[in-house]
């Protein structure tokens, strides 16, 4: 009798724990990515190329943590905690941040979820799906896109997000007290930002996408705003993408009215699958409104292999052509490692999931 008590305070707690697993998990991922890249052509022609084994040039080496809890029918709590990793050398990214990647908290409620802390920008996340080379290798597409500073991770965000309404129509939204660190006392010198980023897709085969940013510094009374609006084509046996992106500049002003510096940006990919092969070509051009002639343009080739769903070498080029003169230059940076004193770049490497 005690015998089989025991069997069935067994199964009881082996079924009560496997509840508590649909209803509760943390997981465990990460990323791997390493490889080789050569820069050239540098701005200032009495400095030779630059060699170097680095980390995060396709995609950035991080480990993470990210949880659910089903609170209750139609509601959970999510977490995410991501920290940066530079494998080239064993030491933190994102400036030597605890959790510089992602540190956030948040609520699903099915038809909208609320985010509080570290979190992307609706703009990352739009040209991660735009740019054929994802924010990565040398040939990414912000290195001529670079028109907002928080282009990336918005600090102090409170972050709402839809799923696809209809499966035709979603938004993003995020606001921050300070995108660049702590809020202050008084929020003196804070920096206030917000975007907006409705969505429509139909189908697997065309979706559009729209974003509106505005970056306010309290201590210098400037405002930068961006416009954009981008699309993606999969006709399966190529996906084509594109992007617009109008910037206006008041951190930056022109001549002696200080007029903000705009510009009219473009961005052409594509994608072609080839089995487990897929080729990787982009073109993006920048032109300042301001008739100050500050042009800029890059191309950019490369590919990945896929040797599973976790693994995958990559390779890409790059080359920019913009002039001497200009003066925040457009150099060939990588998914990690900035570099905008060379024109062009080539860089091989393999990146593992886990």
């Amino acid at each position: 009798m005690k015998h089989q008590q025991k069997i069935a305070l067994a199964a009881v707690a082996l079924i009560s724990g496997s509840a508590m697993a649909v209803d509760s998990s943390v997981t465990v991922y990460g990323l791997v990515d390493m490889g080789y890249a050569y820069r050239t052509d540098n701005y200032d022609a009495s400095k030779s190329g630059r060699n170097g084994i680095d980390s995060g040039i396709a995609s950035g080496s991080r480990l993470g943590f990210r949880g659910v809890e089903e609170i209750s029918p139609g509601l959970k709590g999510k977490f995410v905690i991501e920290a940066g990793i530079n494998a080239d050398q064993g030491s933190a990214a994102q400036g030597g941040a605890a959790w510089g990647r992602q540190s956030w908290l948040g609520l699903d409620a099915g038809v909208v979820e609320a985010r509080l802390g570290r979190q992307y920008s609706p703009e990352y996340l739009i040209y991660g799906d735009i740019d054929p080379f994802s924010h990565g290798q040398v040939a990414k597409a912000s290195n001529i896109f670079q028109h907002v500073k928080t282009y990336d991770r918005i600090n102090n965000a409170f972050y709402l997000t839809t799923p696809y309404f209809g499966d035709v129509f979603s938004v993003d939204a995020i606001y921050s007290f300070n995108r660049g660190g702590d809020e202050a006392v008084a929020n003196a010198g804070d920096k206030r930002f917000y975007a907006i980023a409705p969505k429509l897709q139909f189908g697997k085969m065309f979706k559009v996408v729209a974003n509106y940013s505005h970056d306010y510094d309290k201590a210098k009374y400037t405002t930068d705003t961006v416009v954009e609006l981008g699309a993606i084509v999969d006709f399966g046996v190529a996906k084509i993408s594109g992007a617009y992106a109008q910037p206006k500049l008041e951190s930056t002003p022109v001549g002696a009215a200080k007029e903000p510096k705009k510009y009219n940006r473009y961005l052409l990919g594509a994608t072609v699958p080839f089995g487990n092969f897929s080729l990787l070509a982009s073109y993006a051009y920048s032109k300042d409104k301001n008739d100050l002639d500050e042009k800029a343009t890059q191309i950019g080739i490369g590919g990945t292999y896929a040797f599973s769903k976790r693994t995958d070498m990559y390779l890409g080029f790059a080359r920019i052509d913009a002039d001497d003169k200009i003066a925040v230059k457009y150099g060939v940076s990588d998914g990690s490692n900035t570099f905008n004193d060379y024109r062009s770049g080539f860089n091989l490497g393999v990146r593992h999931k886990f």
